[in-house]
């Protein structure tokens, strides 16, 4: 019975703390030459060195406003790279966020853009979606070359069917 004890108290301290060190390994999975981005902090989304030479497209605040875990998604682009990050409030008091994970397209085809925020899987409206979709006049874009959702529990990208996501045309 002792072993048997023993074993069972292993195998607990081994999941605990086995877990959160794949999840931190998986983060930073689709961040290509991005990846060193992935836990670093900001005020400015800006003002991140590695984003240098890279164009601001787009930031989105995703959660709610009263939410303490202040999320936001950020676009910035270069020649045929672009790059996706998702953040999160990590100090209240000077409002500094930390990237938590990243995703780094390359060789984006003319007629093709990312979009985030306002895509859908199955129809149904998911701000944490991300795709690189080709643009046309439709009101949704349903040419979804990849896809990607950014689950807030682990707070790392996982890949999703581009064939389940659709994403509205702005503007």
């Amino acid at each position: 019975m002792p072993i048997c004890k023993t074993l069972v108290k292993f195998f607990t301290v081994s999941v605990v703390l086995i877990c959160p060190m794949l999840t931190a390994l998986a983060q930073g999975q689709f961040a290509g030459t991005m990846k060193p981005i992935v836990g670093s902090t900001f005020k400015d989304s800006k003002m991140i060195p590695a984003l240098n030479g890279y164009e601001f497209q787009e930031g989105s605040l995703i959660s709610d406003m009263n939410d303490p875990e202040s999320v936001v998604v950020d676009v910035f682009k270069k020649g045929s790279t672009s790059v996706v990050f998702f953040s999160v409030m990590a100090d209240t008091l000077t409002h500094a966020y930390q990237v938590m994970d990243a995703i780094e397209v390359r060789q984006i085809q003319p007629g093709w853009e990312v979009k985030t925020t306002f895509c859908r899987q199955f129809g149904i409206g998911n701000i944490e979606i991300v795709a690189l979709v080709q643009a046309n006049a439709q009101t949704y874009l349903k040419n979804v070359k990849q896809a990607w959702r950014f689950k807030r529990e682990t707070k790392k990208f996982l890949p999703v069917n581009p064939k389940q996501v659709d994403c509205l045309k702005e503007g």
